[in-house]
Formats: C-alpha cells, structure tokens, sequence
C-alpha cells in the first residue's frame, strides 16, 4: 500500500512539473496566430474585424507583451498568455493568445 502510495505522489508531482514547465510560443509564433487568428477570426468577431495583411504593416507597429495568467490556479502552474497588439490605419487590435497552447483568449480594442 505504502509503494502504491509512493508511486501516485512521485506521478503527480512529475505532472505538475511537466505542466509548470511546459514549453511557451516564441513572439514570432504570436504574431503568425494573431495574424491567421485577425485574418480568420471566430464567428463572434467576424463582423467587427476588418481584413489585415501583417506584410505591410512595419514591425514598429507591432508590439508582444508576454503576461502571466490570471487566477490561482494558473499563478501555481506558472501559466502565461501572450498579447499582441497591432497598429495599422489608426486602429490598435489586440490579440490574446494561451502561450502554451496557442488558443485564443481574447481579441479587445478598436477592429474595425
């Protein structure tokens, strides 16, 4: 009973250190998913967000904050989401992507 024991603590603590250490998206990564993400957005969105090519918008007018996750549970796991926000035509979407996951979180700001 003891070794069952023993083996489901060293099997979580070895979960728990794989998900507070999984690996995070490069910033590059980001702005390719804000890009399909702004170029296909969620049905919700579709009408709010005018088409956008990154190819002629300069890298000046895109900035990436990586921030850590809102609520306990994500402060334990050391969980962190990236925003990038994009300027073009007077206009600053921003874009919240899961950085371990790459799912969208959140799109906020002025689209269109």
């Amino acid at each position: 009973m003891k070794r069952l024991l023993l083996g489901l603590v060293v099997i979580t603590i070895m979960i728990f250190l794989y998900i507070y250490k999984s690996p995070i998206m490069s910033s590059g990564e980001a702005i390719i998913k804000a890009e399909e993400i702004l170029q296909n957005p969620p049905k919700e969105w579709r009408n709010t967000i005018s088409y956008l090519d990154l190819k002629e918008i300069q890298m000046d007018n895109i900035n990436v904050f990586l921030y850590p996750k809102n609520g306990l549970l994500n402060e334990l796991t050391n969980r962190k989401q990236w925003e990038v926000r994009i300027e073009y035509n007077g206009i600053e979407p921003t874009v919240v992507i899961d950085a371990h996951t790459g799912s969208l979180i959140n799109i906020y700001g002025p689209m269109n």
